[in-house]
């Protein structure tokens, strides 16, 4: 088991948290949605590495996911940014109970932001993500976690990529789901 809301198990779909509105409706950003929320704001404070939001974040998923499970993390687009609020949410998770494998994908070649208008397709991200050689995962049930998900391909690619780097079950979380 990886969540301890045993509806959340096994589902083999990506289980999202709530909603996430974005706050420009215009490419030229000069019009708000008025759809954008407190909890989309959390998520734009995560995306910029606030301590507060990590915390926040943290504060709700801690008790949701059991111990003794590989938390890994879809790598930012940016193959040089090691340090993403996501990927500091999943070392802060780790640190209770959980093995962290959160830099065990590693993005060797940057791409356009997905949020910007890059390629959304899991063949983008087969080409640019690896796993790490110097980790093993063989054996490990894994959640793996995003801070927001449109399509879905970078998590089902992710997916793909650990368990034929030998993970035993990998689930699939994002905070947000792009509306």
């Amino acid at each position: 088991m990886v969540f301890t809301n045993e509806n959340w198990n096994d589902t083999n779909e990506i289980i999202v948290y709530s909603n996430y509105h974005k706050y420009w409706l215009d490419k030229d950003r000069k019009i708000v949605n008025p759809l954008f929320d407190v909890f989309s704001g959390k998520i734009l404070d995560l995306k910029e590495g606030k301590p507060e939001a990590v915390r926040y974040f943290y504060n709700l998923l801690d008790d949701e996911i059991c111990k003794a499970v590989t938390i890994c993390v879809v790598p930012s687009s940016n193959a040089d940014n090691h340090d993403s609020g996501i990927a500091q949410l999943g070392h802060l998770l780790a640190q209770n109970g959980r093995t962290d494998m959160v830099d065990y994908l590693q993005r060797k070649e940057s791409i356009k932001k997905l949020a910007w208008g890059g390629d959304r397709s899991k063949e983008t991200h087969f080409r640019t993500i690896i796993p790490s050689s110097d980790k093993e995962i063989s054996g490990d049930v894994v959640l793996l976690i995003d801070d927001v998900t449109t399509t879905g391909n970078s998590l089902y690619a992710c997916k793909e990529i650990l368990l034929r780097s030998g993970a035993e079950k990998v689930e699939m979380f994002a905070l947000g789901k792009a509306i």
